[in-house]
């Protein structure tokens, strides 16, 4: 099978791209109400889910426009930055490059104990193998416990299943969701939701306040909600997903555009991200298009 393993992108699905590209217009540009719909009609679309529940949601009702989830990332580091960052191994490579950057003082999970002084940010589904990380709850009892601030960041729960997740822990401040890899062509959208549980008047508020933001982004979610299940992608590409990853002698994810294995597989054993997991992207194989054909 000819096709790219490590792109991470959404699948290229024409019905996608065929319908993202009729609403690309001027409609929502001047629309004063589309950022202020888009929020809240996505917060019920990702509650909407079948195959995933995280309890506690209904909590987090501060909702912001974020350009995908790293503007969401930029201010919670921002936000936090005297703090030691922390995150696990083998999660968004985003995270290292801006703290090797701008942030001396931060430490993988796993090289050291979580301290007082520490901001974690945690992938949910965790984003190297497609389901919840074994020490998901091991680190927020202790950051509940040290009143460490955390953010989790759910970019992959629309190509997600099987997450059932509390979030009723005081120590998690923010989750963010991001469209990119449900749907093709949205990652050049950047089309995301911050979600807290007290407004803080922080520049993305103050952004989504002015209506600084590309209010078409915002118009193609909202269309993409009226139109699209959250449980579209598993409910499309699930049988594919286990067929393909059963050809390539690898796992199937709960995030369907992906397959796991480990070092030792002989085609896939060096996409190493950090963590003993080796994340396939099948994405390529499950669409009816190639990467950039339209």
């Amino acid at each position: 099978m000819d096709f790219d393993g490590r792109k991470n992108l959404g699948v290229p699905n024409s019905e996608i791209h065929d319908f993202i590209k009729n609403k690309i217009n001027d409609k929502y540009l001047y629309d004063s109400e589309i950022v202020k719909k888009f929020v809240t009609t996505y917060f019920e679309w990702i509650k909407s889910s079948t195959l995933n529940n995280l309890k506690g949601i209904e909590d987090f009702n501060q909702l912001s426009f974020s350009s995908g989830t790293s503007q969401s990332f930029d201010f919670f580091f921002a936000s936090y930055k005297n703090c030691r960052m922390r995150c696990f191994k083998g999660d968004f490579l985003y995270h290292q490059l801006s703290w090797r950057n701008n942030y001396k003082n931060w430490k993988f999970l796993e090289e050291d104990e979580i301290r007082e002084e520490d901001a974690v940010i945690i992938s949910l589904p965790f984003s190297d193998f497609g389901s919840e990380h074994p020490e998901t709850i091991i680190v927020l009892k202790t950051c509940e416990k040290l009143n460490v601030p955390v953010l989790i960041d759910c970019a992959y729960y629309s190509i997600c299943r099987n997450l059932n997740f509390n979030l009723n822990f005081n120590c998690i401040k923010e989750l963010c969701f991001s469209m990119s890899k449900a749907f093709y062509g949205t990652h050049r959208l950047r089309i995301g939701l911050r979600c807290k549980k007290e407004f803080s008047d922080d520049p993305l508020d103050v952004i989504n306040s002015m209506e600084m933001l590309p209010k078409i982004s915002a118009g193609i979610g909202y269309e993409i909600c009226k139109n699209f299940s959250p449980d579209y992608n598993h409910n499309k590409y699930r049988k594919k997903q286990l067929q393909i990853c059963k050809n390539l002698n690898i796992e199937p994810s709960d995030c369907v555009i992906y397959g796991i294995t480990d070092k030792n597989h002989k085609r896939f054993g060096d996409f190493d991200r950090g963590s003993r997991w080796r994340r396939v992207c099948i994405s390529e194989l499950l669409g009816d298009m190639r990467y950039n054909e339209k």
